[in-house]
């Protein structure tokens, strides 16, 4: 007969802010992919949609999917800041596939459409 024994030494504990670091860096591999999902963000971390939805809410107070638009937009932002691309390329380049839809969530986000930041000075 086997027997089996426990150790007393602690497991590594895993902050949640690495969690969400890793998050971050999955969804920025993935900015420019519009299909990019919950089920895209499970395959990548091999864990279960329940235990990513809690940490990311516990962790930000966003849903995933609130999350990865936020990304998108935060991204989209520096892109709208730093460089000559247009907003449609912009938009495609962060996931979005329609400009209307874009414009619209980052007028919602920012207070403001797209355009007004493009001319203002750092």
């Amino acid at each position: 007969m086997k027997t089996f024994s426990i150790s007393k030494e602690p497991t590594p504990f895993v902050p949640l802010h690495h969690f969400i670091n890793k998050v971050d860096q999955v969804i920025l591999q993935n900015m420019d992919k519009q299909t990019f999902c919950m089920a895209d963000l499970q395959k990548e971390l091999f864990m279960s949609s329940s235990q990513i939805y809690r940490k990311i809410k516990q962790e930000t107070g966003h849903s995933p999917s609130v999350y990865i638009r936020n990304m998108r937009l935060n991204y989209a932002y520096q892109l709208v800041r730093q460089s000559d691309l247009s907003f449609s390329e912009i938009a495609f380049r962060v996931g979005f596939n329609s400009l209307a839809y874009f414009s619209r969530c980052f007028a919602k986000y920012y207070g403001t459409p797209p355009s007004s930041f493009r001319y203002i000075k750092s």
